[in-house]
């Protein structure tokens, strides 16, 4: 009897175990008009097993019986399908451009972006892998609302990202960048834009405090690839392509910079003086002028122009089975830029594998390698401006000329960049390694441990030749830098999830710790008797230095985070984590963050059936909460020394002393800036969900800002470290997706983000020294109450002085007018105001995509209004150090006031800029930032092919742009004359093929 029920048991497990077992299923995914849906997404419900459907909609997975299906696809509503018997099955998804069915991830986790009630913005890397991106962050420009990109077009940099405008004084407003769940230390640029399979913006205190004392200044979420099919695919995406200038600096030709020598000798020209006008005493008689009897001139920018060509190769491996996902993938980029001796190049590994050992039981890692290459020395900038278009580059022998004119102020830009060499390459290795338990004992409940560790490496060497000709005897140097950084963290999180009739609860809880340590030591030699070994023998120089440093710094962290959904449309988060930092003093090394949000989906609503065709969805957001910042140095707040060696010439040894740094009084009570933030949005879907949105109002409050603060130097100290002050930032931002036309084969869809910030100080000392009973403003740092952080701060112009205009003493016709700003009659520093602000009030991007049949073509536009920059340029005097009017260097052509040309804005030449004031332009500019073309190529020539998808494109990047600004590129706004690189324009074609 006993054998028998052994039996009876024994049999009905293993029918559960064979019910259970995995299964191949395929099928086909369609629109609404029975057109197959490519790319759309199958995810096995509660895993991350999954796949995309090829070209013809079609799709292949392991499931098993009970399980659900989720299908999903951007602009349609998700469908999930509970598995049966069946193994083929043919899924319609209806159209749903409101995209809150889709899942995003959110920090330590994922999410229905229809449960979301914190500010997530999804960023569209599809179109990454059709432009040529060779930085993640480029995805981003002027795509997601309330995020600012800015990067000078050069190869190899990573920019600047800014998210909801400046939220600190002195520290840093870069957003925490996370990378597979892990801090990510390194350059934004190391991370190859093929691997990315997700990128999320977490922008409110609701979404970011989960970060804590790291969050704000935002949060950025990197998601690497993994496999999505039974099948193995092998992918490959290479493009080629080169770039133009697209906008340089305006310079005179050789026929406007005789007229400009004339006429400064004109204007310089005492009374009774005869001006000197011949072109025999204008020009260098040695160099300037033997060009211009020999009818030869030089094209500055043409000058230093290198064939800017970029290539790009990125080849993957991926594929899923039962128990394994793994994705693999090596990629190479190779830029250069358009002026010599610029160029990058970046090689990226990556290697992601998850395992699944037991059904309660997975490993896995996420791991990348990448080598950035920024070797090579460019041509100089500052050489490019000032060449003369007479001056002589090259001697007969054809050898570069160091000085082509006798005004040795000008170096010519291309010497260097052909006699110095330089090594700088930096590698990056960090994996992401985990361990997940399924508790089976209680369904919800798992805990996962990860430990990330980073290592950096990195140097930069740097050779100058001995040079003994020309006038110029240069004994040699050389130096090099290397440095080391390992970082690391290490969390516990433990998750429960269960729903109990209406009521579901999302509980994660966690504990970590984190390190990074950093070391750099530089050797330099100068002085050489021979150079044959470069900077590889610096014993042999005369004159040796050595430098070294380091820094540590460690932190805890624990969080506790509960998402609590009743009847699936009133949705709760609460978050609360707490930080400890070594950075900050001994009074105050740690900080608490909490942050609450809610929302409501009003279409579910039954008092809302009866207008859900046309409001299709409706969701009401609000959240608040606290963040915090820790970006300052390590020690800041400790007292800390310097060292110094002293010979007394008396024969005695060498002594090293120590003394304190004045700069740097220690404060035991620095502790983090603190951001309070409301946030509160509206959701929608309008019009049998032909259009979608967001729209966010947010108010975010900085204090205890960490700023550096000038003390009296009576205590040995004339700077503290210290938290003071307290700055707003509010603003609005909205996001609106339209599917225009959709029939046929004809697919039309736009997208717009419109952003707006204001930014405020509202107190810094709180101290009113003049007792006017207002507080005191930062005039030595142009910080001024009720103003934002950047303004710029001058006299006002107000025109050009011209000819029979009463002038003040000292003054001619043709130099600045300034505005008498309170009125007293004179010209004092007191009538210099705050003109504009630098960063802009309004940001604005708009895209639109058309697809018929296999061909697609899409193209954005990117603008910002309301900023305004100085352009030193603009100044014709020596003043800003750019410009001399008299001397045989080149200059901006934008024009100068002459009796004959009584230019209203542009002084004269012989202005000599008394009151020390800055040229202003807007940097306004409307941009046709990226346009694609491509062509997805018919399935069955594919399948002939034997091949799963075949995509040719063409692509182009800063098409062109509207602006008045005169420098290179407004959206990066760089001005100053070392900073003169032109903005490029890039068209690349490319090939995206799998098999």
């Amino acid at each position: 009897m006993m054998l028998k029920k052994l039996h009876v048991i024994v049999c009905l497990m293993a029918s559960t175990v064979l019910l259970a077992q995995e299964k191949e299923r395929t099928g086909t995914v369609v629109d609404g008009q029975g057109i197959p849906v490519p790319g759309a997404n199958v995810l096995v419900k509660g895993t991350n097993r999954g796949t995309q459907t090829d070209f013809d909609g079609n799709f292949q997975l392991l499931a098993s019986e009970g399980e659900t299906l989720i299908f999903s696809y951007i602009g349609m509503k998700s469908v999930e399908k509970v598995i049966g018997t069946e193994t083929t099955l043919h899924i319609s998804l209806e159209e749903n451009t409101e995209n809150l069915d889709e899942v995003v991830v959110i920090g330590y986790g994922t999410q229905s972006k229809r449960k979301v009630t914190g500010s997530v913005s999804s960023v569209e890397v599809e179109q990454m892998e059709s432009q040529p991106n060779t930085n993640v962050a480029q995805a981003m420009r002027g795509r997601v609302a309330g995020v600012q990109f800015n990067d000078n077009g050069r190869p190899g940099q990573s920019g600047n990202l800014l998210i909801r405008g400046q939220s600190s004084l002195t520290a840093s407003n870069d957003p925490l960048i996370i990378l597979d769940g892990a801090f990510f230390y390194g350059e934004l640029s190391d991370i190859n834009p093929a691997d990315v399979a997700s990128m999320e913006v977490l922008k409110d205190a609701s979404a970011t405090a989960i970060y804590g004392a790291r969050a704000a200044n935002g949060v950025i979420l990197i998601t690497s690839k993994g496999g999505t099919s039974e099948k193995p695919l092998i992918r490959f995406n290479t493009y080629a392509g080169f770039s133009e200038y697209a906008n340089t600096v305006p310079l005179y030709d050789a026929e406007g910079y005789l007229k400009r020598r004339r006429d400064y000798n004109i204007q310089n020209a005492g009374a009774g003086e005869t001006p000197i006008l011949d072109v025999e005493n204008i020009l260098d008689s040695r160099t300037e002028l033997l060009q211009y009897q020999n009818g030869e001139t030089v094209d500055p920018w043409k000058y230093v122009k290198q064939g800017a060509v970029q290539s790009s190769y990125n080849l993957s491996v991926s594929g899923r089975t039962e128990k394994t996902n793994y994705f693999i993938s090596g990629g190479y980029v190779d830029e250069k830029g358009l002026i010599y001796g610029d160029k990058a190049s970046r090689l990226s590994l990556r290697m992601n594998m998850e395992n699944k050992i037991t059904p309660w039981l997975t490993v896995g890692v996420n791991s990348m390698y990448s080598q950035r290459n920024l070797s090579g020395v460019n041509a100089d900038i500052e050489g490019v401006y000032w060449l003369s278009p007479y001056a002589r580059v090259r001697d007969e022998n054809g050898e570069i000329l160091p000085y082509p004119t006798n005004d040795q102020l000008l170096l010519n830009p291309l010497f260097n960049a052909t006699q110095r060499k330089n090594e700088e390459i930096y590698n990056n290795l960090m994996a992401s390694a985990f361990l997940k338990i399924d508790f089976p004992f209680l369904e919800g409940l798992s805990y996962r441990f990860n430990y990330n560790p980073n290592i950096q490496w990195g140097h930069n060497y740097t050779f100058i030749p001995i040079y003994r000709q020309h006038g110029i005897n240069n004994l040699g140097a050389a130096n090099k830098t290397n440095e080391n950084r390992f970082n690391w963290q290490m969390e516990h999180i433990v998750k429960f999830e269960k729903r109990i009739k209406d009521h579901n609860f999302d509980l994660t809880l966690l504990y970590g710790a984190n390190s990074l340590y950093m070391e750099t030591t530089t050797a330099e030699g100068r002085n050489f008797f021979t150079d044959v070994n470069g900077w590889d023998n610096l014993e042999i120089a005369d004159v040796q230095r050595n430098y070294s440093s380091g820094e540590d710094r460690t932190g805890v962290s624990a969080m506790a985070r509960l998402n609590y959904q009743f009847k699936d449309r009133y949705l709760f988060t609460f978050t609360m984590r707490r930080d400890g930092s070594s950075v900050f003093g001994a009074n105050n090394k740690y900080g608490n963050f909490p942050s609450a949000a809610l929302g409501w989906i009003v279409t579910e609503e039954p008092f809302m059936d009866a207008s859900r065709e046309k409001i299709n969805l409706l969701k009401l957001r609000l959240s608040y909460g606290k963040i915090g910042n820790q970006a300052v140095s390590p020690y800041s707040s400790l007292d800390k020394s310097m060292f110094d060696q002293y010979v007394f010439g008396d024969g005695s040894d060498t002594y090293t002393g120590s003394f304190p740094v004045s700069d740097n009084m220690p404060n035991p009570n620095l502790k983090w800036e603190t951001s309070v933030s409301f946030n509160a949005a509206i959701d929608f879907g309008l019009f049998n969900n032909r259009i979608d949105g967001t729209l966010e109002y947010y108010n975010t409050k900085t204090t205890d800002l960490l700023t550096g603060r000038s003390i009296p130097t009576a205590n040995g100290f004339s700077n503290v470290l210290t938290n003071i002050g307290e700055i707003n930032n509010r603003g609005v931002e909205i996001t609106l997706n339209t599917v225009n036309v959709n029939k046929n084969d004809f697919r039309w869809t736009s997208s717009a983000v419109f952003s707006s910030n204001k930014n405020e100080i509202i107190h810094l000392y709180g101290s009113d020294a003049d007792g006017d009973g207002r507080e005191d403003d930062d005039l030595n740092n142009r910080w001024f109450i009720g103003q934002p952080i950047g303004v710029n701060f001058d006299y006002a112009f107000d025109g050009i002085y011209q000819e029979g205009d009463e002038l003040p003493d000292g003054y001619r016709p043709g130099w600045v007018r300034v505005k008498d700003i309170n009125g007293d009659g004179q010209i004092t520093p007191e009538d210099r105001t705050v003109l504009s602000q630098r960063q802009p009030k309004y940001r604005i991007g708009f895209g639109n995509d058309f697809r018929y049949k296999g061909v697609s073509l899409s193209f954005f536009l990117n603008a910002a209004a309301g900023w305004k920059a100085p352009l030193p340029l603009l100044d014709p005097s020596p003043y800003s150090g750019t410009n001399y009017a008299g001397r045989s260097v080149n200059m901006i052509d934008a024009g100068y006031w002459t009796p004959e040309n009584r230019s209203a804005t542009r002084p004269s030449l012989n202005w000599t800029n008394p009151l020390g004031m800055s040229f202003y332009q807007s940097r306004d500019f409307i941009r046709l930032q990226d346009i694609t073309i491509a062509y997805n190529f018919t399935d069955d020539l594919v399948k002939k092919l034997g091949l799963n998808a075949l995509k040719v494109y063409v692509s182009g990047r800063n098409i062109y742009t509207w602006t008045d600004w005169m420098g290179p590129d407004p959206e990066s706004g760089y001005s100053t004359i070392r900073d003169l690189y032109p903005s490029a324009r890039t068209i690349v074609g490319g090939l995206d093929i799998s098999f």
